[in-house]
């Protein structure tokens, strides 16, 4: 098992803050089409802080975006909210998330 997840959608971002952005994202896999970037990571830990820290300067006005980090060794997953004035995170209970999921799709 992989040690961390992070899934992310950041909406607002110019081909020039993509590429700014681009040079020193930590993650290997990542989408950017129509001014919005998506990430979908799986590998070791890492630290998200400098990458957040450049999307939010880098945003549009009224760009935003969220980005969830699974951590699947300790069971814990951080959400946070990016804004151009700047990110915020939250601890979430996965447990919370999962039974979310199993109610919408009937399972």
């Amino acid at each position: 098992m992989e040690a961390v997840r992070v899934y992310a959608d950041v909406h607002g971002l110019s081909p020039e803050a993509w590429e700014e952005i681009r040079a020193t994202m930590p993650f290997d896999q990542a989408v950017y089409k129509d001014r919005v970037l998506a990430v979908d990571f799986e590998g070791h830990y890492i630290d998200v802080e400098p990458f957040l820290n450049d999307v939010a300067r880098l945003l549009d006005e009224g760009g935003w975006g969220k980005l969830d980090y699974i951590d699947q060794i300790d069971y814990a997953l951080t959400r946070y909210v990016i804004t151009k004035d700047g990110w915020k995170a939250k601890e979430v209970l996965v447990d919370n998330v999962v039974e979310g999921v199993h109610q919408e799709s009937g399972v």
